[in-house]
């Protein structure tokens, strides 16, 4: 068991998350719970078989299998979503611990704990065989541990990538004559025992399975499936249902602890299950999550209702809006197209980027489409056309998801309008999202109000929401929220016309003008604290504080807003002196907080031949130094991204060209493209 990671999702369909139980052959297991119900092991799918038809026909049939397999030795499938972008299953997880974690702590299981074991799993595999079905994937990680027994960990889900690739999920453990039946199930029985009896992977373990089991073990590793026992007569030789013996105190203590963990983390988030009700409950039927097949695009409108509306009990029913993310990090790569052609810098100026928050990948904006970028080699991997400026492209602080700007044509509307889309790359979904709009509606589908385009977008610090700021009337809300884990739009705020949108959590938006910034409070909308004197609608948050970094005359003035007081400034010699033709082309924070990135610029030489003169800082923030003052040939910017681990700073330069610096000497290196 392992804490979620930064790019985990704190939720998938009804379903808390908790912890990584680990991965198998297809998915990634979390621990969750959704209200009321059992603690269970949900199986989000890797993008590598999402987005393969064979792979979720098979998942699909196994699944719904699930749902009528009745055994309380197998953990049945309690949810599922099977047509979404990335399919997943929540299956019952009671509070225990796998196999091989039981081996890492106890070391090989004694003789009685062993036989335990070995007829645990015979009865749950003969429940199996009654049903007509093989499970087709048993192995060490699959066997979940409970303080009373010992249970499949699941109904054979894995075997969906056996069935696609034709070969067994868990090969040591797999019999030599593939397929599976009852007798391949009966072989991974016996390799699955002599892991326990042993540590060693597979049938290598047998010589140190104890003598009395030894015998049967090996029969059941024998070559030909006709010479194996089934399982009816595995149970048997193994004494019968009764026969099975409580657990060593040393197996108890480690279930035990483990259990204590699990069930803290499910009590901790409130979800803890009702008390055991001893009366058989009725099989839950799947669960129909409307969501998103791969590459296709969906609009995901709100409906307007007054100034203000946060969406929650007791709203009108609407039709649910496509899921955006699963959550899945960049390392397990990307489902867009790659590109065709090389890209090139003097075809395709570049006008923004930015990093995930792993640092595997690195989105340009350029006139030619988003294009995202292999950081470690370097090589551009999709290029998502359509996406246009002057739109940020912003990623998710979790999970792999990037939000950015595409220009549409819409039925109706005479001028094309720039839609807020989000982009999930493993899994290759696309989402639209209209912010505080109303969109079409009646038969013909015709629009409530003419679209206005989205001007910015961005995410709160846990990614669970997303903000949609668009140029709207100035009576109506500017700020759109959409919830992260289902792509529905949650509530609107803000009437008054403004410029920037960003917020510092999820409680709290903030938004600002030309001259005054206003902090609102996200359910209620009330003005919680205002800020005057800017001189230019940026700023920055400073991530987990009440404080602020704006530009005021000739200074970036860093502000605590709860206790309105300054607590320090950095001057940008000039800017003032240069009044209306100066313009702020970038601020930003490195990702650890420790440097702060700005530049400026103002237009020079006759019309129709100006240039952009920048100047170009990186402040230490605890000292106060500019550290390009003083350089020979200072390093300018018009757009800078440091990678998140410090390794590299990355910047687009006066000639709208992407280039790797080094982030000690700023030494720039040749141009990325």
């Amino acid at each position: 068991m392992q804490p979620l990671h930064p790019h985990d999702p704190p939720s998938v369909g009804p379903y808390r998350l908790h912890s990584r139980l680990g991965e198998d052959a297809y998915a990634r297991v979390y621990l969750a719970s959704a209200p009321g119900g059992p603690p269970a092991a949900v199986r989000v799918v890797r993008s590598e078989h999402a987005t393969d038809a064979r792979f979720r026909a098979v998942f699909g049939e196994l699944v719904e299998a699930g749902y009528r397999l009745e055994s309380d030795r197998v953990c049945t499938v309690l949810a599922a979503d099977l047509r979404g972008a990335v399919p997943w299953a929540a299956v019952e997880h009671p509070y225990g611990m796998g196999l091989p974690d039981l081996v890492a702590e106890v070391g090989p299981l004694s003789t009685d704990a062993l036989h335990a074991l070995a007829l645990h799993l015979a009865l749950a595999l003969d429940d199996v065989h009654a049903a007509g079905r093989a499970h087709g994937s048993l192995w060490p990680a699959g066997v979940l541990v409970t303080t009373e027994r010992a249970l499949l960990a699941d109904p054979g889900l894995e075997w969906a990538v056996a069935g696609v690739d034709l070969r067994a999920p868990h090969p040591s453990f797999a019999a030599p004559e593939g397929g599976t039946g009852p007798g391949t199930d009966v072989f991974s029985w016996a390799a699955t025992v002599s892991y326990a009896a042993s540590g060693l992977e597979g049938p290598a373990g047998l010589p140190r399975v104890p003598l009395q089991l030894r015998g049967l073990v090996e029969a059941c590793l024998r070559n030909s499936p006709v010479l194996r026992p089934g399982t009816a007569d595995l149970v048997r030789m193994l004494g019968g249902p009764r026969a099975a013996d409580p657990w060593p105190r040393e197996v108890l203590a480690a279930v035990r602890a483990r259990a204590g963990e699990q069930r803290a983390l499910v009590e901790a988030a409130g979800d803890a299950p009702p008390a055991a009700d001893p009366r058989p409950r009725p099989r839950p039927r799947p669960r129909r999550a409307v969501a998103l097949a791969a590459g296709a695009v969906a609009l995901a409108a709100v409906a307007s209702a007054g100034v203000w509306a946060w969406q929650g009990a007791g709203r009108e029913e609407e039709p649910a809006a496509p899921v955006m993310s699963e959550g899945s990090p960049c390392s397990e790569g990307v489902a867009y197209p790659a590109p065709e052609d090389r890209l090139s810098g003097e075809r395709a100026p570049a006008w923004a980027l930015s990093f995930d928050p792993s640092g595997e990948l690195l989105a340009v904006l350029t006139t030619e489409g988003l294009s995202i970028w292999d950081w470690d080699t370097r090589e551009e991997v999709a290029r998502l056309a359509g996406v246009s400026g002057p739109m940020v492209p912003v990623f998710s602080p979790t999970g792999c998801l990037v939000a950015a700007g595409v220009e549409r044509e819409l039925d109706g509307v005479d001028t094309p309008v720039t839609m807020a889309t989000s982009f999930d790359l493993p899994s290759g979904t696309t989402v639209e999202h209209l912010g505080p709009q109303r969109g079409p509606s009646g038969p013909d589908g015709v629009w409530v109000d003419e679209p206005e385009s989205v001007r910015e977008v961005g995410f709160s610090p846990d990614g669970s929401l997303m903000t949609v700021f668009v140029d709207a009337h100035m009576q109506e809300p500017h700020v759109g929220l959409v919830d992260t884990a289902t792509g529905e739009p949650v509530g609107q705020v803000v009437e008054d016309s403004v410029i920037r949108a960003s917020m510092p959590d999820s409680e709290r938006i903030i938004t600002a003008d030309a001259s005054q910034m206003t902090v609102w409070d996200v359910r209620s909308g009330e003005e919680l604290h205002t800020v005057r004197d800017l001189t230019e609608p940026d700023f920055l948050v400073v991530p987990g504080t009440d404080e602020v970094v704006f530009v005021s005359g000739d200074r970036l003035v860093w502000w605590d807003y709860a206790r309105r007081r300054e607590v320090r400034s950095f001057t940008m010699d000039g800017f003032a002196d240069a009044g209306t033709r100066a313009e702020l082309g970038h601020l930003g924070f490195s990702p650890d907080g420790e440097r702060l990135y700005a530049d400026w610029y103002v237009f020079t030489g006759a019309e129709g031949d100006q240039t952009a003169e920048h100047t170009s800082y990186v402040w230490d923030v605890r000292s106060g130094e500019d550290l390009l003052a003083g350089a020979e040939e200072p390093l300018r910017f018009r757009r800078a991204a440091e990678h998140p681990d410090g390794e590299a700073l990355v910047v687009i330069t006066p000639e709208d060209r992407v280039v790797p610096v080094d982030p000690d000497t700023f030494e720039p290196g040749e141009p990325l493209f």
